[in-house]
């Protein structure tokens, strides 16, 4: 197959998967283009000798190590963040505006999931929540770490869990939480 002929396959895969969010657009893209690309034997690989723009390059997934378990995992979460955004509407929780640490944003939220009988959130799914709901961003990793300070620890259940190859954690706020939150706001 020439050249031209594999970059039309790529432009037809691509324009595929193109209304597709990641990592479900990459994964698409892959088994797309194996399709029309059925026949191995009619591709011809480009030889170390012929000029770098003609080599096929080799594009790194963005699934990392998830494997196809955590990459369904990945969707459900991502679905259930945008369920969770849905369902609030910010001016029924004022009070977090006040709260100007994020150790009481993330309890606030994990506060306001609790009362609506909804499980733990993953420290993602409490960024998701914060930014996209409350325009509050924090990125993941801060507020990880803000739940898992000595101090911290005593306000939240920490439950870990296997998402594909990754460990991921889920908090559930405690009573001794709900107390810090209502001394704070006084």
């Amino acid at each position: 197959m020439q050249i031209e002929r594999l970059d039309e396959k790529v432009k037809e895969a691509k324009e595929a998967v193109k209304d597709l969010e990641e990592p479900l657009k990459t994964e698409a893209f892959k088994k797309i283009l194996d399709k029309l690309l059925e026949s191995p034997a009619q591709v011809q690989r480009p030889k170390a000798s012929q000029p770098l723009d003609k080599r096929k390059k080799k594009k790194r997934s963005t699934s990392g190590n998830l494997g196809k378990a955590g990459v369904k995992a990945k969707e459900k979460s991502e679905k259930k963040k945008r369920e969770l955004a849905t369902k609030l509407n910010r001016s029924h929780y004022p009070d977090i505006y006040d709260l100007k640490k994020i150790l009481p944003q993330a309890l606030y939220v994990l506060n306001i999931m609790k009362k609506k009988e909804i499980g733990g959130l993953t420290p993602p799914e409490i960024r998701f929540i914060l930014k996209e709901v409350f325009g509050i961003n924090h990125s993941p990793e801060s507020i990880s770490v803000s739940l898992n300070r000595r101090e911290a620890k005593k306000y939240t259940a920490r439950k870990r869990i296997v998402i594909g190859r990754t460990v991921a954690y889920v908090y559930e706020i405690m009573k001794a939480g709900e107390d810090y939150l209502d001394k704070i706001k006084q």
